[in-house]
């Protein structure tokens, strides 16, 4: 039960590290109408992605290997561990379908991207011009 506790407390705290997150996120957008400046906040939005991933897989832990016990020692037979709800193919397939049209727009958006790299830059977002001094 020692994985499955520390799944669950590893999967608990990622999700309140991501709401502070998101709340630190609100309280700038609140105070200066835009997202954070501080490096902090960007090298964690940079690993909020990841930690969202292992939170995922840590649940996962916690169902899979929670429910072994039982069917180890005879509590539970196998079949009785298996999810009965109707429907589950045709949400994995919907799913599966959602990912993959993701997919597709992702690497179309990246490729244009890669394809656009040259455009000019706007004037006030250019470098700014060296100031004469008079010398």
């Amino acid at each position: 039960m020692t994985v499955v506790k520390w799944a669950f407390q590893l999967m608990v705290a990622i999700g309140f590290g991501l709401v502070a997150l998101s709340g630190w996120w609100a309280l700038a957008w609140w105070r200066r109408r835009g997202p954070p400046r501080s490096p902090w906040f960007l090298r964690a939005a940079a690993l909020a992605g990841i930690a969202a991933a292992v939170a995922v897989e840590a649940g996962w832990v916690v169902t899979e290997v929670g429910r072994q016990p039982w069917i180890v020692y005879g509590v539970m037979r196998t079949a009785e561990a298996v999810n009965p709800a109707p429907g589950l193919a045709t949400g994995l397939a919907l799913v599966a379908a959602v990912y993959a049209v993701l997919t597709v727009a992702t690497v179309a958006v990246l490729r244009r991207m890669a394809r656009h790299r040259d455009e000019p830059v706007a004037p006030q977002e250019g470098v700014p011009e060296p100031v004469d001094s008079g010398r």
